[in-house]
């Protein structure tokens, strides 16, 4: 019995550690250690965007917003904006690399062209591009080496003639005035578009500027609408007009390509938020930033659009427009 007497200590024998108890203590040991002692995580080094624009206009600076917040998907990152204006290619490609970019993000079809003949070895992601296939920025099919993917202004043929459909539901036939040098890829991607829906599309090829035989010949066919596409080669304001002065007289629906098509006599049209176009194409930058590949993005349409309704037009050419379409478009009453 050990003497318990205030003031007289005794001696006890101590036990020996067992292997739990010493592991024990090894762990408690470890816990109280300061956190610094554990060596930190590098941080990761962030990626370098270079921002190419066409121009410094009011639609590239919103698309550029909207791709700084798309890219913040990508986590650490610099942005570097270079404008072409005043620059000869070989001084700008020169600035681009100088950057060191882990990425090209380019916007207007005069960067996007500049980049993809100058910029070697780093993936570039465009928007606000039309027709980026007929302008030969990308290939028909995408390609397993393919460097470049984006969003283009084009809205998809597939959408548009979903709400013709709904505009006008018994349309059956649907003529295209175009330049086969210009769109024919474009119109290629209309044709499978239109028949996915029931809808056939008749082609009306033509030379440059030079729409009056296209016209004479629509004119004989029995037509239910008349599809525009941003054709260089067509759609100029004197030829765009004949367009619509023909189809008004012939009270046959146009499916115009921009808000002013709609103000100028188009039944239908569409309008596109630049913002929104940049924000699709960063978080596309973002992606291919992680490791994602160009290829599997290939060319994106916009997925924030607008349908315009010219109501004016609607009445003249005798259609009408169901309430459930009006309900959810932006209605314009000129003509």
């Amino acid at each position: 019995m050990h003497d318990i007497r205030p003031g007289i200590r005794t001696r006890q024998r101590r036990r020996p550690t067992t292997g739990v108890a010493a592991l024990a203590l090894v762990l408690g040991a470890a816990a109280v250690l300061p956190l610094s002692a554990a060596a930190p995580e590098p941080a990761a080094a962030p990626k370098t965007v270079c921002i190419l624009f066409s121009r410094d206009i009011p639609p590239y600076r919103e698309a550029a917003e909207g791709a700084k917040a798309g890219l913040e998907k990508a986590g650490p990152h610099r942005c570097v904006e270079l404008v072409m204006t005043g620059q000869n290619t070989e001084e700008l490609t020169k600035r681009i690399m100088q950057t060191k970019p882990d990425l090209v993000l380019t916007l207007g079809t005069e960067a996007t062209k500049t980049a993809s003949m100058q910029v070697e070895n780093v993936p570039i992601v465009f928007a606000m591009v039309a027709n980026p296939v007929d302008s030969g920025i990308l290939p028909r099919k995408p390609s397993p080496d393919q460097q470049m993917a984006g969003v283009t202004t084009d809205v998809a043929p597939s959408r548009q003639f979903e709400f013709l459909k709904q505009a006008v539901p018994e349309a059956k036939r649907i003529a295209v005035i175009y330049c086969p040098q210009y769109t024919e890829a474009t119109v290629a991607a209309g044709e499978k578009a239109a028949k996915a829906v029931g809808l056939e599309l008749v082609r009306f090829p033509v030379e440059p500027y030079r729409v009056d035989d296209a016209l004479d010949k629509l004119s004989k066919e029995t037509v239910d609408a008349v599809w525009t596409v941003t054709d260089p080669g067509v759609m100029v304001t004197a030829t765009a007009r004949r367009i619509l002065t023909f189809a008004l007289k012939a009270k046959v629906p146009v499916i115009g390509f921009s808000p002013a098509m709609v103000r100028a006599g188009a039944l239908m049209g569409f309008g596109i938020d630049n913002k929104a176009i940049g924000a699709q194409a960063g978080a596309m930058a973002a992606a291919v930033l992680q490791g994602r590949k160009p290829t599997e993005f290939h060319l994106v349409y916009p997925a924030d659009v607008t349908l315009i309704l010219n109501s004016v037009v609607a009445q003249r050419i005798e259609v009408k427009l169901p309430d459930a379409l009006v309900a959810k478009a932006q209605v314009v009453s000129v003509e």
